[in-house]
């Protein structure tokens, strides 16, 4: 059984992607969290890591001894087989899994795969039709290609952090590792139109992916904007870029976030809220010109009413509106509940543990999570035999110091 009950505790068996082979040689995030959405779409994801140290995420914030919370976000619904890559028995290994894998997917230095025999022109030489997931700070091509990234740096450099902040104030990060999430997602879109290509018949194939590449990727209109009239934007608070009202405002006991989608809503919306001295701004255009104004207005009539009321209200009325939520209510609300989105499980060493769910939802298929993230090293011997080991093999391995005594 998995780990929520259902069918397909092996990992293989559930979801579109039942049947795909994947190994990953992959630390910290934006590898991991490719290989977890494959995993939860059905893949049958392999993690190689290092003994005794394995990810280091693993030891990275709150949870039990090598599986921290960290850790077991992106590392659901995979296998842990622990190999010694500074051993040529150990790469042997390594060959041979991708050898019999649909997907590899790495995110070490660059030139370490390379360096390791586990590159694409070797892999692919042996794997014809292997999609090949490389995933670098700056991507694996332009000036900066050797330069370690990380997330908080590239948040920087690729420029999401100089609009982020509260508006006229400093610029802040994102509140979330948005490059290496961002770049895991392109990742796994980049495979599977790399599987499509394997499934016309036209072979595998690499792609790459960079943390920068994504940061500025997501940057979208803000390139857009700036070529059109050269001005540079700071951070803009909770605020719209090209849109008024649409922010965060006051209540009377909180926050809601709210907006006017057209401009034909707008008297509609002055209804509601009460905000008649800005009434005459009928276009989003003259609302922009007089942003402080407004904005200014709208506040001052949300601040009369608690936030239940402004929900209420403004959705009766057909406006998008929400509340601010801290992550406790995000965990208790009922729409993550209704979406699978925080599904509940019994660890064996944490107790009970959220983790985080798969967004897409098929009407045929499932993209639950089938089993909890691996002890490091937990499938090795499993993994082995997987692929035609026997005892005296694994025996070898062991003398070799590829796989780790018992």
């Amino acid at each position: 059984m998995s780990a929520d009950g259902n069918e397909g505790g092996d990992g293989t068996g559930v979801g579109p992607l039942a049947g795909l082979n994947v190994v990953e040689l992959t630390v910290h995030r934006a590898g991991p969290f490719c290989g977890a959405l494959l995993a939860d779409l059905g893949a049958e994801v392999v993690k190689i890591e290092r003994p005794g140290v394995g990810d280091p995420t693993r030891v990275q914030g709150p949870g039990p001894e090598n599986r921290s919370g960290y850790f077991m976000a992106n590392n659901r619904n995979k296998r842990s087989i622990e190999l010694d890559l500074k051993t040529e028995s150990g790469r042997d290994v390594a060959r041979e899994l991708v050898g019999k894998a649909d997907v590899f997917v790495e995110n070490m230095g660059y030139g370490v795969a390379d360096r390791l025999g586990l590159g694409y022109d070797e892999l692919s030489d042996r794997n014809p039709d292997l999609v090949y997931a490389s995933v670098k700070g700056y991507g694996e091509t332009g000036p900066l290609r050797e330069k370690k990234g990380m997330d908080l740096v590239l948040q920087a450099e690729g420029g999401i952090m100089s609009v982020t902040g509260p508006e006229g104030g400093d610029p802040v990060k994102v509140g979330q590792a948005i490059g290496d999430l961002t770049a895991g997602m392109f990742a796994t879109v980049g495979t599977l139109a790399r599987l499509r290509e394997v499934d016309a018949g036209r072979g595998g194939g690499k792609l790459d992916v960079g943390l920068f590449d994504a940061i500025v990727s997501i940057m979208n209109e803000y390139l857009t904007f700036y070529s059109m009239d050269g001005e540079v934007p700071g951070p803009q608070g909770t605020s719209h870029q090209s849109m008024v009202p649409y922010q965060l405002f006051e209540t009377a006991d909180g926050y809601v976030v709210t907006a006017v989608p057209a401009d034909d809503r707008w008297d509609d919306f002055v209804d509601v809220v009460g905000c008649e001295s800005v009434r005459g701004y009928g276009t989003n255009a003259e609302r922009v010109e007089h942003e402080a104004e407004v904005v200014s207005a709208i506040e001052a009539e949300l601040r009369e009413a608690p936030t239940e009321h402004w929900l209420a209200v403004l959705e009766d009325a057909g406006f998008p509106v929400g509340p601010l939520n801290d992550v406790a209510a995000v965990v208790g609300h009922e729409q993550a509940e209704a979406r699978g989105l925080v599904p509940r499980f019994d660890d064996p060493e944490a107790g009970e543990i959220v983790l985080p769910g798969h967004p897409v939802h098929f009407p045929d298929h499932s993209t639950d999570i089938r089993t909890l993230p691996p002890g490091l090293g937990e499938h090795t011997e499993a993994v082995l035999r997987s692929i035609g080991h026997d005892d005296d093999s694994i025996a070898e391995l062991r003398e070799a110091g590829a796989i780790p005594e018992v």
